[in-house]
């Protein structure tokens, strides 16, 4: 699916996104899952979370990059951080689903895991878009 975005040339989709979406993509299905890192270490949930607000900021960044022309850097800052974190709680809507409907066991932490996941994501996405203000918007 990636890929296919890619070749189209989304301007969402630069390649730095192509490439980090395609790692996180691995790192969670395959070796998150198949390979049971989720299991074997205790912290590789967070990790991915906590990426995933890099990768949700960095697509809210491509986003308004190329929809807008307003140099209003706080206005910028929270559309990229609620932009996350709307990413993040669909995210775990997903994971909460999964449980019901196929009896997984994704959220193993149930609300604590959900509300974890979600300060991961949080803190990853503030950690980007202070990368981001610091290069791009100053």
């Amino acid at each position: 699916m990636l890929t296919k975005a890619y070749l189209k040339n989304l301007a969402i989709l630069d390649c730095p996104l192509y490439i980090i979406g395609n790692i996180f993509i691995l790192s969670s299905f395959l070796l998150g899952s198949c390979y049971g890192l989720y299991d074997i270490i205790p912290f590789y949930d967070d990790f991915l979370h906590f990426w995933s607000g890099f990768i949700s900021v960095k697509i809210g960044f491509n986003i308004l990059k190329n929809i807008s022309s307003k140099n209003n850097k706080l206005l910028i800052c929270m559309i990229l951080f609620f932009f996350a974190m709307g990413i993040s709680a669909i995210c775990e809507i997903c994971e909460y689903l999964l449980d019901v409907l196929f009896k997984m066991n994704t959220q193993s932490g149930g609300l604590k895991d959900t509300m974890i996941d979600l300060i991961d994501a949080s803190c990853g996405a503030f950690f980007m878009i202070v990368y981001y203000y610091r290069k791009y918007l100053r």
